[in-house]
C-alpha cells in the first residue's frame, strides 16, 4: 500500500470538506445579516407607526406636527375632498399612514409567496377606498418617502384593481 498516495488523498478530501465547510459558514453568515437587516427595518418601521399613531390620537401633538410641518393647507384641501373638517382630516391622514408603513414593513420583510398574496388581496381593497387611496396619493408621508418597490407594487395591485 503507498502511504504517500493515501495521505495526498486525504489533503485533497480535507482541503475540499475545509472548503464545503467555509461555503456553508458564507451562507450562513449571509442569512443573519440579512435577518439581522430585517428585524432593524421592521424596528424602524415599528417606531415610525407608533410615532404616527400617536400623532393620529393626540389632539395636541397633532395640531403641533401639523404646524411644525407647515402642512396647514394641505389638511384644509384634503378635509374638503374627504368632507372632512381640516382637524379630521389631519387625523384619518396620520392613520392612513400607520397603516401604510405597517404594509411597508411587510413588504419588506416577507417573501413567500403566500404573504404577497395576502399583501395584494389587503392593498385591492383597503387602499382601493376613496379615502385611503386619496391619503395614498396625496400624503406628502406616503408615496414620496417609503420605498420605491413597495410603492411600484401598491399602484400595480391598484391598476389591476381599476
Amino acid at each position: 500500500m503507498n502511504w504517500e498516495a493515501i495521505a495526498a488523498v486525504g489533503e485533497i478530501v480535507s482541503a475540499m470538506v475545509v472548503a464545503l465547510t467555509l461555503g456553508y459558514f458564507a451562507i450562513q453568515l449571509r442569512a443573519a445579516k440579512d435577518a439581522a437587516a430585517d428585524i432593524n427595518r421592521l424596528e424602524r418601521a415599528k417606531g415610525v407607526r407608533e410615532m404616527m399613531l400617536a400623532t393620529s390620537l393626540n389632539n395636541d401633538l397633532r395640531e403641533t406636527v401639523t404646524k411644525g410641518l407647515k402642512l396647514e393647507s394641505y389638511y384644509q384641501e384634503l378635509g374638503k375632498d374627504l368632507q372632512m373638517s381640516p382637524e379630521e382630516a389631519s387625523t384619518f391622514d396620520w392613520a392612513m399612514l400607520y397603516w401604510f408603513w405597517l404594509h411597508w414593513g411587510q413588504f419588506a420583510s416577507e417573501t413567500r409567496d403566500t404573504d404577497i398574496e395576502e399583501l395584494s388581496n389587503v392593498v385591492r381593497q383597503f387602499y382601493a377606498n376613496p379615502g385611503v387611496r386619496e391619503c395614498w396619493e396625496r400624503s406628502p408621508w406616503a408615496k414620496p418617502v417609503l420605498e420605491h418597490d413597495f410603492v411600484s407594487f401598491v399602484d400595480e395591485v391598484l391598476k389591476k384593481n381599476n
